[in-house]
């Protein structure tokens, strides 16, 4: 009789661990790089009990970005990879924001690559909620960084991503949660489209005010960044079709095969009468790279010519990328020293004194 009490109890409580784990296999599913993703709380808003103590919104008063006392902010920082890539090599940790900081940078770009978002429905939870919240407790502004590089219209690229739904329907859809989400959150900036290519300006105009207006409407006040077409790096347009808002922010991405010599066409001349920002350069060390071309260069050649021009402006920039895979690394030796790149960054940045730098994240 024990016996078959004892039997019956172990077969309840089987039952019941399958039935869990049938639960929890239902409930989870996985990321790209196989690691199963659970589900995580949700919330209607961002919120966080040390918010006051963020950085302040940030404002557009002529061709520059002030506080709201009217100081002059000039944001320069550093980019890592996509935050589920950042979890699939387990270095998503407060600790990378740290290290980040560590540096001197007062601003983080954060790339959200659609695919991404896409296949994980909790990702604005998951990822962007805790990012934020670790920038504002260390006193580093975050820009989100839609990373989609091609046509909004057409979705042509190279580099578009293969999904269900168009690159313009789900760029609207992403920025009116995502605008929702975080508008009370002063130290959030919302970068609207990567790279913007095989586009006309105008066109890519258009669109970039719809992009704009949608955020708006989310009574989200914040800066919003704008680059230009031709991958961001050509703002020349902006002369004639700034885009109809008060706060708004020019992003170029200039890397060394972009002609010095047409630097105040695609970014210098529009810094005098908005604000420009550099939210990506770059180089590989040595000229010992042939591929990818447009990343071809070294300190003396292109990146202190290129800091000089941005210094001389009071334009700011984010270097990327803050890690030893994505190219061009700042990274190597799995994280425990910097490329001659990354010793330039971070020696621009103003803590590393030109030694072998560690990396505690990796």
């Amino acid at each position: 009789m024990i016996f078959k009490k004892l039997a019956k109890i172990s077969l309840i409580a089987l039952c019941s661990l399958l039935l869990f784990f049938t639960a929890l296999s239902l409930a989870a599913y996985f990321s790209e790089s196989g690691k199963i993703l659970l589900p995580v709380k949700r919330k209607e808003s961002f919120s966080h009990e040390g918010m006051e103590e963020f950085p302040p919104l940030l404002l557009v008063e002529n061709n520059k970005i002030v506080d709201p006392s009217g100081r002059a902010v000039v944001l320069k920082g550093l980019m890592p990879p996509d935050p589920a890539v950042l979890h699939s090599r387990n270095r998503f940790h407060r600790r990378l924001l740290q290290e980040i900081k560590d540096t001197g940078a007062n601003v983080v770009r954060i790339p959200v690559h659609p695919e991404n978002y896409f296949h994980d429905r909790d990702y604005l939870w998951r990822y962007l909620d805790p990012l934020v919240s670790w920038a504002g407790e260390l006193g580093m502004y975050v820009i989100i960084d839609w990373h989609y590089i091609g046509s909004i219209e057409t979705g042509r690229g190279d580099e578009m991503p293969d999904l269900d739904i168009a690159p313009k329907d789900f760029s609207l859809q992403f920025w009116k949660q995502t605008a929702a989400y975080f508008r009370d959150t002063p130290h959030v900036i919302f970068e609207i489209f990567n790279e913007p290519a095989f586009i006309t300006a105008a066109t890519w105009a258009r669109n970039a005010e719809e992009l704009v207006k949608v955020i708006r409407g989310q009574n989200a006040n914040q800066v919003i960044i704008v680059g230009g077409f031709e991958y961001a790096r050509n703002l020349s347009w902006v002369k004639e079709r700034p885009v109809d808002d008060a706060n708004i922010v020019y992003a170029a991405h200039i890397y060394p095969a972009h002609d010095q010599k047409l630097w105040g066409e695609y970014f210098g001349a529009i810094s005098e009468e908005y604000p420009v920002l550099i939210t990506e350069w770059g180089f590989l060390d040595e000229n010992e790279a042939v591929e990818p071309s447009y990343l071809v260069g070294d300190e003396e050649s292109y990146g202190k010519p290129f800091l000089d021009y941005l210094e001389e402006r009071n334009i700011g920039w984010v270097a990327c990328w803050y890690d030893d895979v994505w190219t061009p690394p700042m990274l190597k030796d799995k994280g425990k020293s910097y490329t001659k790149y990354g010793r330039f960054v971070l020696s621009n940045l103003g803590v590393l004194d030109q030694k072998e730098g560690n990396s505690t994240s990796m």
